[in-house]
């Protein structure tokens, strides 16, 4: 491994600003290092990179990855072979050939293996640079710790680590409710990456596309039952893209047994877009969580958007997403939504296909709402007041450790008809459990598990998505309110089960 000591803050952003001229996008993680103090004795490593582990028992052996759900008994076994430890918490910026490292014990490095990316650094900047790191001698000093104290509770720098990245430490087989109860939501620090990275605010009100921005290819799942899906494509056809970038997008239509003729549908306005669409067609209508499990299985990009049919996009949307992912992968991202009637002007064709922009006046429930007859859940505390979930909680920030406040916990504020994930962190199959029937819960059981791997629920506000009104899929509100019902104390149920990576 090569690396660069980089010197001052402007540096670092002219650095930055060449990766990405360079490379493209990174990505935002977070690395622990652990180091016996005694070494020695002991030539080991322990390095945790976002939520996984990995052991080096020497300077020649590689890292192994190590698959251990309890990290407190992996710690105390380790703690058995040497008590104290230089514990070393960093972020990074991954690019595709290099990594910016920040606040190491050698200050901000550059690492990287690629000597044509050692000769492009040398030729642009006048940093120092070192084959081996510890020949330079380090700005920090850290005392040893150990990973115990004396009541036998685990290293605070440790154990803020493990909340942030979604690491478990309490139990061997813990539940979900567990899990969800020991993460925390507080993105705070990916933030200032963020904007490190694209020089906008993570939280902006407004869209701002940096030049260098790169899209990437994404599949787009939409399940489809009774619902003219036409302005939903259009809207993505009207997304402030190049024709090159279209052509990297993969929508899959699933017709779960509608009675609309959806295919001619489609093939009207087939021959405006510039995506590629598979389409998939069930005689009988088998349900929402089989209609998307059959969408994922189709689907050949690692960013993964679920849609529904009723939805159309704001322009930005699509580059506001895929921005987000490429440097946040750990980021599981809802915009807010605002509903329209059928005969909206903003559903005009030309509208559509120009773009449509960004709502001032949302009426998502996430932003305002008060008890409602289908708010199964409903924590009576609140009584009828209204509640400001997005304001109340700092964005959902302070919505983790198994909190609630009205109908809202962190896995329900992610709703179904607009949410965005990476592809690996979809470790489940099926990806939607089918043992919900009806409306309702499917779509935060699956964000439970999404957050339980290590994902934080982060709102997309420079962009927006608008809802079609229409009748009740189930008919009308009272059977609606039967369905939430049921799923509802169905999901509580599948909550307490034991969680299984």
């Amino acid at each position: 491994m090569q690396y660069f000591i980089i010197d001052g803050n402007d540096s670092l952003q002219d650095v930055i600003n060449y990766l990405i001229e360079t490379s493209g996008l990174p990505s935002i993680h977070q690395r622990m290092n652990m180091y016996p103090a005694d070494n020695s004795n002991n030539s080991f490593q322990i390095q945790f990179v976002d939520n996984c582990i990995f052991f080096q028992e020497s300077e020649q052996t590689k890292f192994i990855s190590i698959k251990n759900k309890n990290l407190k008994s992996f710690l105390r076994f380790i703690s058995r072979i040497c008590e104290s430890f230089f514990i070393n918490k960093i972020e990074l910026l991954q690019f595709c050939s290099c990594s910016i490292l920040f606040d190491t014990y050698h200050g901000n490095l550059i690492a990287t293996e690629d000597m044509d990316v050692v000769n492009r650094i040398k030729e642009r900047f006048n940093f120092q640079y070192y084959e081996n790191i510890n020949e330079h001698k380090a700005k920090i000093y850290d005392s040893a710790e150990k990973i115990f104290d004396t009541l036998g509770n685990l290293n605070g720098k440790i154990k803020d680590y493990a909340i942030k990245t979604g690491l478990d430490i309490r139990s061997a087989s813990p539940s979900v409710r567990i899990r969800l109860s020991n993460l925390s939501n507080d993105y705070s620090f990916l933030e200032k990456y963020f904007k490190l990275v694209t020089q906008n605010d993570l939280l902006s009100l407004e869209s701002k596309r940096n030049v260098n921005t790169l899209f990437k290819p994404m599949s787009i799942i939409i399940p489809i039952f009774n619902q003219d899906v036409t302005s939903t494509l259009l809207s993505i056809q009207g997304q402030h893209l190049s024709m090159e970038e279209k052509t990297k997008i993969q929508v899959i239509l699933v017709n779960d047994g509608s009675k609309l003729d959806v295919e001619s549908q489609i093939m009207k306005i087939k021959d405006s877009l510039d995506f590629h669409i598979d389409y998939v067609s069930f005689s009988a209508n088998q349900g929402l969580s089989n209609a998307r499990n059959v969408g994922f299985s189709l689907a050949k990009y690692d960013i993964i958007l679920f849609l529904d049919s009723d939805i159309v996009l704001s322009k930005d949307y699509l580059i506001d997403i895929n921005t987000r992912l490429q440097v946040i992968p750990n980021g599981l991202f809802v915009a807010m939504r605002k509903n329209i009637d059928k005969d909206d002007p903003i559903l005009n064709t030309k509208n559509l296909l120009n773009g449509i922009e960004r709502c001032n006046n949302f009426d998502d429930s996430r932003i305002i709402t008060k008890r409602k007859d289908y708010h199964i859940g409903w924590d009576s505390a609140y009584g009828d007041e209204n509640v400001m979930i997005l304001d109340d909680t700092n964005y959902f920030k302070q919505l983790g450790f198994g909190s609630k406040i009205g109908i809202y916990d962190l896995p329900a504020v992610v709703a179904g008809h607009n949410m965005a994930v990476s592809r690996q962190f979809i470790k489940k199959q099926p990806v939607f459990s089918t043992r919900f029937k009806g409306w309702g819960m499917e779509d935060t059981y699956f964000a439970s598990s999404i957050i339980a791997n290590g994902c934080f629920v982060i709102p997309l506000l420079s962009s927006c998505v608008y809802h079609i009104n229409h009748p009740p899929r189930s008919g009308n509100m009272e059977q609606k309110i039967i369905e939430a019902k049921k799923n509802y104390y169905l999901y509580n149920e599948m909550l307490d089960e034991k969680w299984e990576e």
